[in-house]
């Protein structure tokens, strides 16, 4: 159901696409950050950190160097900032748990 939600926040945000930049409309932008918070939310932390290691375990170091040197730097600063405020504000509501097993999808899906 999250992941669900997330896809159509992300459809209605691509939809919203306007300009010569390419950019969605600032609540279609919220709506796709909260719906990738709660489904980030709804796995402990954990199996965040695992996925985020292996990443960073495949990524060269000088990667996030490089692309910050293809933006306006006190840009890249603000948006980092606000990247680990909405890594709090998602810590703060993380399952310590993971719930049940996802199923297979039904046949008609197949």
């Amino acid at each position: 159901k999250l992941l669900s939600a997330a896809a159509a926040a992300h459809h209605k945000a691509i939809g919203s696409v306007s300009g010569a930049n390419g950019v969605t409309s600032k609540a279609d932008w919220e709506a796709v950050n909260a719906a990738l918070g709660r489904v980030i939310a709804s796995v402990p932390e954990a199996t965040v950190m695992d996925v985020y290691n292996s990443v960073s375990d495949i990524t060269d170091p000088g990667v996030p160097a490089y692309l910050k040197s293809l933006v306006n730097g006190a840009d890249a600063e603000k948006a980092y900032a606000a990247f680990l405020e909405f890594k709090d504000v998602v810590k703060k509501n993380q399952v310590s748990s993971p719930g049940p097993a996802a199923t297979a999808a039904p046949a008609k899906y197949d």
